[in-house]
């Protein structure tokens, strides 16, 4: 694909960003418009593509290298911004936000569209595969987290694991993914259907991105947002320049490790903020921040590979 087509791509669809953007601004929608959007997208188009890929592209078990470094780049990430805020005089709830923020991506309604535009849908199952191992991340471990960081409870141990086993999107991988490893074919009707519903995902996901765009700033969590925004992208900015180095970037594995490692904070960043006492605002203006960030980030590598 040209350059000149993929930036007309990314082009469209940061125009969808900043229109849902501009939608809120205007409030020509209810103010719960965001949030049914983001369930919708969650619980319908977002399943409904997934399970598309799996449905349609036959697995490689060779791409479970993808999933450990979606699962592992999380981790680490979490950790180097544990040890460095750990000691610091930031409230609680301020750290635990920081800390949700740091542990895994916005892949599925972030990473899909962008990458099914320029890439197609093996571009798709590459990213699918990556964000299987974030999901782990980002629906374990960042959940634990906001409990841990709360004031209100202790640990229940119990409701995090039913969280993790009820939510649709993380179902509809492992068991896309297993049917597609045990060779299990879907013809017809199926497959129409499921593509028929996965079809708005592209353009709700940009617009939803865009509705929860905030770019208000208070001075006292600026220092706390650039130390986070820097913890963020080490491993993605190190990758960026070491991967190359060694390997071929006409490898679709090469480009799904480099693009999945410089995603924005997921959305549960707020969602598990806002459940657990936390600091949402912040929350909100990190995904706001590495979302701008990593349009950019995202437009020098597929422009360049």
């Amino acid at each position: 694909m040209s350059q000149i087509i993929i930036l007309q791509k990314i082009s469209i669809s940061i125009i969808v960003i900043f229109l849902g953007y501009a939608v809120k601004k205007m409030k020509f929608l209810p103010s719960e418009t965001g949030k049914v959007l983001n369930n919708f997208i969650i619980y319908i188009t977002l399943p409904a593509s997934i399970a598309k890929v799996f449905f349609t592209t036959k697995v490689n078990t060779n791409l479970f290298v993808l999933t450990f470094f979606g699962f592992i780049l999380g981790v680490i990430t979490f950790l180097i911004g544990f040890l460095i805020f750990k000691k610091t005089n930031l409230k609680k709830e301020t750290k635990g936000t920081l800390m949700i923020s740091l542990c895994g991506y916005n892949i599925g309604l972030f990473a899909f569209p962008f990458i099914q535009q320029i890439y197609g849908n093996n571009g798709l199952l590459h990213i699918a595969m990556f964000d299987m191992g974030n999901s782990f991340n980002v629906f374990g471990i960042a959940y634990i987290i906001a409990y841990a960081f709360s004031e209100n409870d202790k640990l229940d141990i119990k409701k995090v694991f039913k969280k993790i086993l009820y939510f649709i999107p993380f179902d509809t991988y492992i068991i896309s993914f297993i049917l597609n490893i045990a060779g299990f074919k879907f013809h017809g009707l199926i497959v129409n259907l499921v593509e028929q519903i996965s079809l708005p995902n592209t353009t709700l996901a940009l617009f939803v991105i865009g509705y929860f765009l905030d770019f208000n700033l208070d001075k006292d969590e600026i220092v706390s947002l650039v130390k986070g925004l820097i913890i963020k992208y080490i491993p993605g900015i190190i990758l960026f320049i070491t991967l190359p180095l060694f390997f071929s970037t006409a490898s679709m594995t090469i480009k799904a490790i480099m693009l999945g490692s410089i995603m924005p904070t997921a959305l549960v960043a707020v969602i598990y903020s806002d459940e657990r006492n936390l600091n949402v605002k912040l929350a909100s203006i990190f995904i706001t921040s590495t979302t701008i960030i990593t349009i950019i980030f995202m437009s020098l590598i597929m422009l360049k590979w």
